[in-house]
């Protein structure tokens, strides 16, 4: 079973972010995998950087969408964007910096999940009727 599974309540009503959203919780299920099977720091470091490129993107994406339609908490969310891009580097280089990644422990774990899971459905969740009220 996947460390984090896809449900119809992490949907934010637009295809597009939801597809994001999608690939990012793959490239978090990849992560794990990869820890549990001993992976090398060359592998977690493509992991990560491919975690670190997308999220970027999806930020991207997601914040030009929010834009267009003057999401008024936009700064706000920009600001979690930053917060947690930085907590995901200092993670990624505390526990990549040796010869070998740190196994993977249970607050690890949490934390992967929770930077997703608790973005989507608090933070992301908030701005979702700009995209599913009839105006």
């Amino acid at each position: 079973m996947a460390f984090i599974q896809w449900d119809k309540s992490f949907s934010v009503g637009t295809t597009a972010l939801d597809a994001d959203h999608r690939r990012l919780i793959e490239i978090l299920n990849r992560i794990y995998d990869a820890w549990q099977t001993d992976p090398s720091k060359i592998e977690l470091d493509q992991l990560f950087d491919e975690l670190l490129d997308y999220t970027d993107g999806h930020f991207n994406r997601e914040e030009s969408k929010l834009a267009a339609r003057d999401y008024p908490l936009l700064a706000a969310h920009h600001a979690q964007h930053e917060r947690l891009r930085e907590t995901v580097l200092a993670f990624r280089t505390r526990h990549l910096a040796g010869n070998t990644p740190d196994a993977l422990t249970e607050d690890m774990a949490k934390f992967l999940k929770s930077w997703l899971m608790d973005h989507i459905l608090g933070e992301d969740m908030k701005y979702k009727p700009l995209f599913t009220e009839r105006l």
